[in-house]
């Protein structure tokens, strides 16, 4: 996937917020401009906020495909910059920060409009174990 600027100044809507919290539907993100880790905060729900990273086609293969109402729901058509996103756990594995696959984020970037896409392959992991977790130095 070629690279997509995001200005972080600016929210992004979720019409349908994320999963369990689907009244904080306004985000903001947050980034130190290194690395590939973003943190994305509710400005409704303060308790809402989630660590993502981009999708990696190297490791994962060709990003998913919107069905044309997910498409709609983002202001997306076939011309529309996606990115998609993997929201990450550092909590859940002592060893791994994991990843979510079967619910990854698409992003439109020219709307600022956002959607978890829950997918429904059933051999899709939610704790895919992205990356060892950090070591204090």
């Amino acid at each position: 996937m070629s690279k997509i600027d995001i200005d972080y100044s600016e929210a992004f809507h979720f019409p349908q917020g994320l999963a369990g919290f689907s009244d904080a539907r306004k985000y903001g993100f947050i980034y130190e401009g290194e690395g590939d880790i973003i943190c994305i905060q509710s400005m409704d729900q303060p308790e809402a906020a989630f660590l993502i990273t981009p999708w990696n086609e190297e490791r994962l293969g060709s990003v998913p495909s919107l069905s044309p109402d997910s498409q709609s729901c983002i202001g997306a058509d076939s011309d529309s910059p996606i990115m998609w996103m993997l929201v990450l756990n550092p909590f859940a594995d002592k060893q791994w920060v994991t990843a979510n696959l079967k619910a990854p984020i698409a992003l439109n970037i020219e709307a600022r409009l956002g959607l978890q896409c829950i997918r429904q392959e059933p051999d899709l992991d939610i704790r895919y174990q992205w990356m060892p977790q950090p070591q204090p130095e």
